[in-house]
Parts: structure tokens; sequence; C-alpha cells
């Protein structure tokens, strides 16, 4: 990002407008002051300036359109300068059309019972539009039939939007764009899954379309949502945002070269997970640019099939990526990581590729006295030897270009003794304990040591089901739904005729599916006990033909769906077809499903009605009130209004 005298000046207007407490003042001062400062500036008009926001899952510019939507930038700074939007979560995310934040914070507990509250928001602010809403620009949300009613939130166009939003309600205002590879973030947001992908619109409530990393734990932690931590200037360039790095020791010399962190691209600082800051240096002929300060979001999103190499590390100052420029080609630069004084570290790990393994995983970045590459850590800094080209360089190229791999110093806090050595999310003493001795497919290999090939017991009848993928693709992640839940989705589903007679014994099963071919086809095995039958498989999600969640016979039609042979059952693949829940190409499948054996006494432990059973061993009356109460609850809190036309 190029400094220049007209944004230094709307940088100053920023930091007056923080000492501004009256909304209603800031309203007005805010606009003239930007009038001002182009005045200063000699431009008739005032110029366009640029942010840098940080989210979990990466960094992105932002050019904001001073010149065209004076009052809607004006606005949105308000809430920049008051930090409100730190801490925000992306709360809707429509694949192929928008993604939209800047209204709702975590506050913890139950996501949908009371642990989601609006920021404070300021007076609406009138409509400005005069640009198209096409593909990578920034637009205010606002309310059905009310030009006038925008306010802190905001949505991305992933797509030209411009033929359904530049017609309607007066068109919605685009006060923004982003830059360079930023939109590849977006649509990566855009690809998680959904809460209402995976569960019932009346679980989710009004946030149905908010993307998660995983939907299972939507009720538990902000970790599983793409938050956002800052929204700031970066005068230097470096990536790392202007006022986070004034924050750091010595009066924003977090290195005490004495000079300002926010003012050398060659020094970057920020603060970590913990809240302490770290500091980022290189040698003064290179530069530091797209510092991407990443959270535990990034980490669960990131694990994959490698995520029990991470088993007994802390990364408790979080995780950072950026890149490293003005090396010589092929040449080496060392890269010191300053941590917290008195704090030190026991380890670095990076996830990207190597020469070994192109597809991003996770690996330690120990050092190698033989090359020189590797990370050594002396006190409270962590040093990162690199070679252009080489390890921990992800685009393993020779460009005289250095990025550096998403990654972090981490503490030992526990021997690592893998108990999943497959990664295939399943712990291996589970896994031993599966029919054949430990071999739940019988092909004469242990379940414990293959990664695509995983045992474990479900929550409902204590028995085992052995899922098995193909040997080039990998299982990242496996699991049962929780009973409660899964109670849910049948009884909404309980009218259907087609549940009729049916016993669903081992509740829904969960995983993904990565390192496939994009769009590509995949066969899932499912074995279940060798005494039961199945006579039908159920999938929970969406389709092409309904985008709402919702449970579906997934039969087979000759490209997709559910073959049965006894015991077991082959699932049929196509990556972003139906059955795929994210609906997405993009090399990785989940699957949500729950396979039906024959009721022999339908009416029995009833599911919610239609002859439809789920084995409950030790189902309680009092959880079925809390769940009922719970779906009071999320109706109540359904309630709460999105700044953004339905009617799109």
């Amino acid at each position: 990002m190029l400094v220049d005298r007209e944004q230094q000046l709307f940088h100053r207007v920023t930091r007056i407008m923080r000492h501004i407490s009256n909304v209603k003042l800031k309203a007005i001062v805010y606009p003239l002051l930007l009038l001002f400062a182009s005045y200063l500036s000699s431009s008739p008009v005032a110029a366009n300036f640029n942010l840098r926001v940080q989210t979990d899952l990466g960094a992105f510019d932002i050019e904001l359109f001073d010149t065209i939507a004076p009052l809607s930038v004006a606005n949105f700074m308000n809430y920049v300068n008051d930090a409100d939007y730190d801490g925000t979560f992306f709360h809707r995310s429509i694949p192929g059309f928008v993604v939209q934040g800047g209204g709702y914070i975590f506050d913890g507990g139950v996501f949908f019972a009371g642990g989601v509250s609006h920021i404070p928001e300021d007076p609406p602010v009138i409509n400005e539009f005069n640009l198209s809403n096409v593909r990578g620009t920034i637009a205010m949300a606002k309310l059905s039939d009310a030009p006038d009613s925008a306010t802190s939130e905001w949505f991305f166009n992933l797509t030209d939007n411009s033929a359904s939003l530049d017609n309607q309600n007066g068109g919605f205002t685009v006060f923004a764009q982003v830059l360079g590879d930023g939109i590849d973030i977006l649509d990566e947001i855009a690809s998680l899954t959904r809460c209402g992908d995976y569960l019932p619109p009346f679980v989710c409530g009004a946030f149905a379309e908010t993307p998660t990393v995983d939907p299972n734990a939507v009720f538990q932690s902000n970790d599983v949502l793409v938050n956002i931590s800052h929204i700031g200037f970066d005068n230097d360039g470096d990536g790392a945002i202007d006022d986070l790095e004034d924050a750091a020791p010595n009066g924003g010399d977090g290195n005490s070269d004495t000079i300002l962190d926010s003012t050398q691209d060659n020094v970057a600082s920020f603060p970590g997970a913990a809240g302490d800051n770290i500091t980022v240096v290189v040698s003064p002929s290179a530069s530091i640019e797209s510092m991407d300060v990443l959270g535990a979001t990034f980490a669960l999103n990131a694990s994959a099939a490698s995520a029990c190499v991470l088993n007994g590390l802390d990364f408790k100052h979080g995780y950072a990526g950026f890149t490293v420029s003005g090396v010589v080609a092929g040449g080496s630069i060392d890269v010191d990581i300053i941590l917290p004084a008195g704090d030190t570290a026991d380890t670095y790990f990076f996830n990207g590729p190597t020469a070994a393994n192109p597809i991003p995983h996770w690996f330690e970045f120990a050092f190698n006295p033989g090359t020189g590459v590797g990370a050594k850590t002396s006190g409270n800094v962590v040093t990162l030897h690199l070679v252009d080209g080489g390890r921990g360089d992800a685009d393993q190229t020779s460009n005289g270009v250095i990025v550096v791999a998403p990654g972090g110093p981490a503490t030992i806090t526990a021997p690592v003794d893998l108990d999943d050595d497959d990664c295939d999310g399943v712990l291996d003493s589970e896994e031993a304990g599966a029919p054949n001795k430990g071999d739940g497919n019988n092909d004469g290999v242990l379940d414990g040591l293959q990664g695509n090939v995983a045992s474990l017991v479900d929550t409902i009848s204590d028995t085992y089901v052995t899922v098995e993928v193909p040997s080039t693709v990998l299982v990242h992640t496996l699991f049962f739904t929780e009973r409660e839940v899964g109670e849910k989705i049948l009884i909404q589903a309980s009218q259907s005729d087609k549940l009729a007679g049916l016993n669903f014994v081992h509740g829904f099963l969960n995983f993904s599916m990565g390192n496939t071919d994009p769009g590509g086809a995949v066969k899932v095995k499912l074995f279940l006990p060798e005494n039961e039958l199945p006579v039908r498989f159920f999938k929970f999600g969406p389709t092409p033909a309904n985008p709402v969640g919702h449970l579906y016979e997934f039969d087979f039609n000759g490209e997709t769906g559910a073959e049965i042979n006894g015991n077991v059952i082959t699932l049929h693949f196509v990556d972003g077809k139906r059955g795929d829940s994210d609906l997405v190409v993009n090399g990785a499948i989940t699957d949500p499903g729950i396979p039906a054996i024959q009721a022999k006494n339908t009416g029995s432990d009833s599911g919610g009605g239609g002859g439809c059973s789920l084995h409950n061993k030790g189902a309680r009356a009092e959880q079925a009130g809390a769940w009922w109460l719970m779906l009071g609850l999320a109706c109540l809190h359904g309630i709460r209004r999105i700044h953004f036309s339905g009617s799109v």
C-alpha cells in the first residue's frame, strides 16, 4: 500500500474521530473533516483510501470510495474508529451470491439461545447508490423496502449481482471494493458449511446461513466462526495494522531499534492470541508484505488430515503467515519472531506444502544443520532460517520472494504420544476394538494404520461402524452427531411417509474428505455390524433443488446416491453435487448421513411419529424437554433483524 499525503491526512482524521463520542456529532463532523483534508491535499474532492481487514482466515485490503459514497464511508469509519467491528463474525454466507458481516458478536454460551448480540448501531445512513454490485465490491445491507435504513452491516459481492441488487430498494450502495487476492479469502468463507446446512433451521434460528468450520460445535465457541479481529490503516505496507503496531512495547517499538514499527516495512508488530505482542523482523534490505494474523478458526480449518501432529502442542500466541520480498533469488534470509519478554518456545510448525507433499499440511520446521534451514530459539526470540524455494517457502520457487507459510511457535505441553497415527480423526485405541481385531473392513490391514479407513463406535447403540474411502483420499473428520441433535432432525421429518417403519440405530455419521479431485467422483463404503441389513440411507443438508438443509433419501440415481449390499453401504459422491453438503466444487466432500434398517416394532421407542424410531439407550424425558425449550429460544432468536433484503 502506497503512503501518500492524502492517505496520511485521512489517517489523522480517523485519529481525531476516536475522541468524539457523540454519535450524532460524529455523523456530522466526519464528512466535514474529510472535505477539509481534501482541501489541504489540493484535490477538488477527497481521494479514496485503503484499509486492512484482519480475519481468522487471513487478511485483505479494501479500497473505500469516499468520493462516490462519502456518507456511507463516513458511517463505516465511525464503526471502525469505535472498534465496533472488532470481534464480530461473518453471520451470513450464500455461495455464488454474498458474504455478509458487520452485525454480530458471539458472547459465549449457547449460540442460538442468547449467545449472540448485535453491535451498537449508529443512526441510519442516506442511500448513495452510484456503482454497480459486481464481484469484489462491498455494499451496505439494509431492510427491505427501506432505501435509507443501512446502519452497521455490509456484504461482499461474490459475483456480478447488478441485475438483482442494482434494481431494488433504491439500489444497494457500493462504498468499497476488495483488493488483490482478498476475494479468494471470501470465496473460502463462502465454501464453508453453514449452520443450516448441517442442522435444521429451527435449531440455527436466524443464523442458518452462518458459515462455520465445525457445524457440530457451533453452540460452543466462536473458534468455529469466521471472526474479524480488527480493521485499520497499514501505511507502511507490511500487512500489520498501524494502531496495533503502535500498541507494541516501548511505545510502538517492538524490536527496540528506536524506530516506530508502524513506519518500517521490515518490522511488523501485532497482538498474539494471548493478547501479548509479537514482533516479526527481517533484514532492512527486505520487506514484509501481506501479514496474516490467524486465530483458532484457521487452525481448525487447516487441520485436515495432519491435525494429529499437533497433539501435545500449545500455540498460545496463535498463528501468522506473511511474505518476504527483496530476497536474492535462491538466497537465504533470517526472520526473527520476538515473543513477549520472559516467554519461550520449544518448536515451530508450518501449515503449507513441501517438496515431498505439495498439499498443505502441518509439519515441524525443525532446524537441519546440513541445509541450514529451520527454526532456532534463543530466549524469547525464534529465528526462522529460510531459503528461497526451500522448505518453509510456500511457493516452492526460487523467485526472490519467500512466502512464509502460516504457522506459529509452540510449546510442548505433553509428550507427543500420537493415538491417531493415521490422522483420520479417530483414536487408534478406539479403532483397535473394531471387528476382526481392529480390521473393520477386513482388508488385512489394521484400521489404525490407514488414513483412508476409520472405525468408530456410534453414540446410540455402542456398536462399530467402519468408513472406507479410496486410498488416494483422506478422511479429515469423522464423528457421530449428538443423540439429541439427531432426534430433533428426525422429529422435524417424522411426518414423512418415507420414514415409516424404519429404525435409525446408529444416528448421523458425519465425515469430510479431502485431497479429492475438484469435481471428481468418490466412492465411500460403510460397514455396519454383520447382523444388520440396512434398507435405505438418508442425508441431511442442502441439495441443488433445495438450498435449505433438509432430510432426504440418498437413493442412487446413476451418479450419486447409496447402493446397499448386505451390511455394506456404498455411497457415490461427486464433489459439488447432490450428497456433498457444501455443494461447492472445492476438492472436499462433506457428508452428514444416517443409515436406516427395517424396524421390528414400529412405534416403540418412537422418535416423533410416523413409525420412525431412533434407538435410544437411556434416553430421558427431561432431555427432550430441554431441547423443546432450546427450540423455543431459537424461534425467538430468529426474529432478530438482518439488514438485507430477503427478496434477493
